[in-house]
């Protein structure tokens, strides 16, 4: 009952306390109606009852596997360390102070990572600042034990085996030319597996402020990684239950520059695992003897900032703004007429040996150089021998094309179509007038917003009508 009030109904941990708190009174009372002497068995009943919803969450398997690690408090550094343990020991060890060095030679952090804590009487050292990371494996586990999901993950390669016919109208990331020639590490097409399971995800950063975004309110930012494993149905993928959360990044402001890397390191190491070794699974919900598995991160979803940062391309802000071609802003260019024409392709190749000088570089002073040559930096992407950032990074299609925004940028930047006067169309979204009436008052002050958006004639057309011509043209 407790497990099914949390999970499925969302109660609290502190509603689940009381909950069992309360059963456990209430069967106490039951057993004293019998005499006011409760037997060995009776006391033995009532100290079986959990006090604590963790440990009901655990003898069902709901915990999931984690790894506390411990970041670097200085803002310009978030190096993360991971505990080790004494023989028999359950309790985490991390070093007192931060010793990474961020060139050869340099000088250390030092930036302490510890506190004390009193825990029944004893003294331990707990992170000041903590990363909560989950584990992929024990996530993936629980996901091939769901019935019904298995086959259809293994069924989401049919559309681009050898010999089957590409489709002219594309529908699915599994129509698109990148997975249709996407090796394995033994050089055959990645769905090639035989009895093994072979599957792909998508990596998803993004940073949202845990306060609210209020004009007034306080300015903070955490982050959240997460996985998508695309191999599910389009209409299964980003369901809550079915993504994967490998861990938040602690606030108050976002890592800066290459710092996420830190966060990334441990989520690397797993993807490299599955990619060369395979993980075998000793039981699956088709697989009754179990099956080994292998996966590869297929592709980065995130919004423009935080692909770039992630990825390790420079600002969209630097003259060689583009991720897929090297198109160079001119210094003396003020009306970025330079991006007019496109330039050469990168490669992967090209952008892994700018990123490996800057990894290499021995001062600050060469990196910056590197970048400004460049627009790359290094990322642990990097270190996934399959990983083409050159188009595995996904261009920002919700902000670019549902939100408006190229529309926006053609009238800031001046361009024109067909080097004509007229600005570029307004755009007008087509909504039923029923649907008006179901949208909730945020979605409706978005519709507005849209709304002063659209050209000055076209604002004077809508105020001269009545209300229910606006919602027409809407």
């Amino acid at each position: 009952m407790v497990i099914a009030c949390h999970v499925l109904l969302g109660v609290s941990h502190r509603g689940c306390t009381f909950m069992l708190r309360m059963i456990q009174y209430i069967i106490h009372l039951t057993l004293l109606r019998f005499g006011p002497c409760l037997s060995q068995a009776d006391e033995k009943l009532l100290g079986d009852i959990p006090t604590d919803p963790h440990a009901t969450e655990k003898e069902f398997a709901l915990i999931n596997e984690t790894t506390v690690l411990a970041v670097c408090p200085n803002p310009d550094c978030h190096f993360t360390y991971e505990p080790t343990f004494r023989a028999g020991s359950p309790i985490p060890i991390y070093p007192d102070k931060c010793n990474y060095r961020e060139f050869p030679g340099g000088t250390k952090c030092g930036t302490p990572l510890v506190k004390p804590r009193c825990i029944d009487g004893r003294t331990i050292h707990l992170p000041i600042k903590p990363f909560i990371a989950f584990s992929f494996k024990d996530w993936l586990g629980s996901l091939l034990a769901r019935s019904g999901l298995e086959e259809k993950m293994d069924n989401a390669w049919a559309s681009c085996r050898d010999g089957s016919t590409p489709q002219k109208e594309m529908k699915d990331i599994f129509n698109a030319q990148v997975l249709r020639n996407f090796k394995g590490l033994d050089g055959q097409h990645f769905s090639a597996g035989g009895s093994e399971g072979r599957y792909v995800f998508s990596l998803c950063v993004d940073y949202f402020n845990p306060l609210g975004n209020k004009q007034a309110g306080k300015k903070k930012s955490i982050g959240l990684i997460s996985l998508v494993c695309l191999n599910l149905p389009p209409e299964m993928r980003y369901k809550p239950e079915n993504m994967f959360l490998f861990g938040i990044i602690p606030g108050p402001n976002e890592p800066p520059l290459t710092c996420l890397n830190h966060y990334l390191r441990l989520l690397v190491d797993m993807l490299l695992e599955f990619w060369y070794n395979g993980i075998c699974f000793s039981r699956t919900a088709a697989y009754y003897y179990g099956r080994v598995v292998r996966c590869a991160l297929i592709c980065l979803v995130s919004d423009l900032p935080a692909a770039r940062k992630t990825s390790g391309f420079a600002s969209f802000h630097h003259t060689q703004m583009c991720q897929m071609c090297h198109c160079i802003r001119r210094p003396d260019d003020t009306f970025n007429n330079s991006f007019a024409t496109l330039g050469k392709r990168r490669t992967d190749e090209d952008i892994r040996k700018s990123a490996q000088a800057y990894l290499n570089a021995e001062s600050q002073k060469e990196r910056t150089e590197i970048v400004h040559n460049t627009g790359i930096r290094w990322s642990e992407l990097f270190r996934l021998p399959y990983f083409d950032t050159s188009c595995f990074v996904v261009i920002d299609a919700m902000h670019n094309l549902f939100l408006g925004l190229v529309q926006e940028h053609f009238n800031i930047l001046g361009i024109r179509l067909n080097g004509t006067d007229k600005p570029t169309p307004s755009i007008i979204i087509n909504i039923p007038q029923q649907e008006i009436y179901k949208l909730n008052i945020h979605e409706r002050k978005s519709i507005l917003r849209l709304i002063r958006t659209l050209e000055t004639p076209m604002k004077k057309e809508l105020k001269s009508q009545d209300g229910d011509t606006r919602r027409r043209v809407l």
